[in-house]
């Protein structure tokens, strides 16, 4: 008897490591995703940090919020949100998560609206030209404003982004190109408009690499940090990123 349930010991400690091996290391969809939460929790612990006391909203995939959106999609932006609200912790407080709303052409069918093809943020190019504005006015007591999927294209548009003073605006693997070039994007870190940004490392990972459990150790070999701070150091290191 004691032999029999030695065995199934054995058999269901295989069972489980198999299950983490498969799971786990053989799923890169979940390796790209945890990833992704830990870009935003970076993200966000330096916000609530330097930010603590405000409030923040949060702009994310408006397809991600309709029925019958892909699972892909959907669990891409519950991954990123789900970094956010670990790192602000108690600093800083999440007021909303937002959807800019879709150019006209863009709700019934994406294609149909010209998108950079090297762009790290397609839905650039989607949403509409006052999205932002319009949701920025409707927040108006959020002081930063933490965007998922980019800035609009045609940035110099966007009021809440060309007046001075808040919100502050934090990014999320941005195309960096629609600020502008490598001293426009120093002159909005250093003004404060763009309090922070999460780039990937060229050298980082790819997406079949497990993610650990040491959040700090992942971040630092996965992304970088950008801020005011450190925006002069980063671009010597990294200049192929801006």
């Amino acid at each position: 008897m004691k032999q029999l349930i030695l065995l199934l010991a054995v058999v269901a400690v295989l069972l489980a490591g198999l299950g983490y091996w498969f799971f786990w290391r053989g799923n890169p969809e979940s390796h790209e995703l945890s990833a992704r939460a830990v870009a935003t929790r970076g993200l966000a612990e330096y916000l609530a940090k330097t930010q603590a006391g405000h409030r923040a909203m949060v702009l994310s995939n408006p397809y991600s919020k309709r029925a019958g959106a892909p699972r892909d999609i959907v669990a891409t932006e519950q991954a990123g949100i789900r970094g956010l609200r670990q790192g602000f912790g108690t600093g800083l407080t999440l007021e909303a998560v937002a959807f800019p709303e879709l150019k006209a052409a863009a709700q019934t069918d994406p294609r149909a609206v010209y998108i950079d093809p090297e762009t790290t943020t397609p839905l650039s190019y989607l949403v509409a030209e006052d999205a932002f504005d319009n949701l920025a006015r409707q927040y108006a007591h959020c002081d930063v404003v933490v965007s998922l999927i980019g800035l609009p294209a045609k940035l110099t548009r966007v009021q809440c982004w060309q007046t001075n003073g808040p919100p502050k605006f934090a990014l999320l693997l941005p195309d960096l190109r629609i600020i502008g070039d490598r001293e426009a994007v120093k002159r909005a870190v250093k003004s404060g408009k763009l309090a922070a940004f999460v780039l990937s490392k060229p050298d980082a990972p790819d997406s079949n690499t497990p993610v650990g459990r040491d959040f700090a150790a992942e971040f630092e070999k996965r992304f970088v940090l950008v801020t005011a701070e450190n925006i002069d150091q980063v671009t010597r290191a990294y200049p192929k990123l801006f």
